[in-house]
């Protein structure tokens, strides 16, 4: 029997597509569009080029500007049985997500029906919530509301950053789309049909000012620090008096004290040990550096 012909869809160079490249049939990679700020196209160039990975391996490239684009052709050409969907910033047309004789499947940095929406590992440091796993499951009309093939828990730690949870969700994520694909080859996999309603608010994109209004200066210290050290890129707008230079700089946020003290909640400071945010019960410590693309 003839390998599966996979079609990827994703914006990162990362675990999941590496895995998918040594282990299965890639006849196309579509490489969707959404950030054309200077830093992300320059970290682009520079590391995460799904581009350069696809020539690497000859495999097809396809650049999606938009969602508007018209890409059914191009992809009717490498006639895929199978879609894999990761780090996908819009909704794909019915027209798409259903010309597979497969269909089309997508993994999701979340336990759904938990968090369904573009950021769910945002939503996931809000609620504090540190019982996460990944979801394989397949594209419909809804957003992130397709059967689900494959869940796999990932424990959060406390105070983790972002970067290492989400080198966390692509292990595991990367495990278990190939398990499902296995599945969906074999003629094994079960499909599990969600809820209507999600326990969760929506993972909606948040703006800078959405963060700012967002921080809940009543939360305890410890929910804090681990909230800010998940969120390091939507806090330095919170630090920075000069907005201007934002893209140049990042955040790091470094340890938590608790110490009882009379100073203004919500405001930055400065002491031996160096600059921190004043904490209802504590301090959390930072400071500032330069933007690196050699950081993950």
């Amino acid at each position: 029997m003839a390998n599966l012909r996979i079609l990827v869809i994703t914006q990162k160079k990362s675990e999941v597509l590496n895995k998918l490249l040594e282990s299965k049939d890639i006849v196309g990679i579509i490489e969707p569009r959404e950030d054309n700020s200077l830093t992300s196209i320059i970290e682009k160039a520079i590391f995460k080029n799904v581009k350069k990975v696809a020539k690497k391996y000859h495999i097809p490239y396809l650049l999606m500007k938009d969602k508007k684009q018209e890409i059914l052709c191009w992809i009717k050409d490498r006639n895929p049985d199978l879609i894999v969907v990761y780090s996908m910033p819009f909704l794909l047309k019915e027209e798409i997500f259903s010309f597979p004789k497969l269909g089309t499947i997508n993994l999701h940095t979340a336990l759904l029906p938990k968090y369904r929406g573009a950021v769910p590992i945002f939503w996931t440091y809000y609620l504090f919530d540190r019982d996460a796993g990944v979801t394989v499951h397949y594209i419909d009309k809804g957003e992130d509301t397709g059967d689900i093939i494959l869940q796999k828990n990932v424990k959060i730690d406390l105070g983790e950053r972002y970067y290492e949870l989400r080198a966390k969700f692509e292990t595991a994520g990367a495990k278990a789309l190939v398990e499902s694909i296995n599945k969906i080859e074999s003629g094994k996999a079960q499909r599990k049909i969600q809820p209507k309603e999600s326990p969760t608010p929506r993972a909606k994109r948040v703006k800078k000012e959405d963060y700012l209004n967002l921080i809940n200066w009543n939360w305890d210290l410890e929910r804090l620090w681990h909230f800010f050290r998940g969120t390091e890129n939507y806090l330095k707008f919170l630090l920075l008096h000069d907005k201007s230079i934002a893209r140049f700089i990042r955040i790091e946020v470094g340890k938590m004290e608790k110490i009882e003290h009379n100073l203004d909640i919500g405001k930055n400071y400065k002491d031996v040990k160096g600059k921190f945010i004043a904490c209802k019960d504590g301090k959390i410590y930072y400071e500032f550096k330069l933007w690196n693309p050699y950081k993950k």
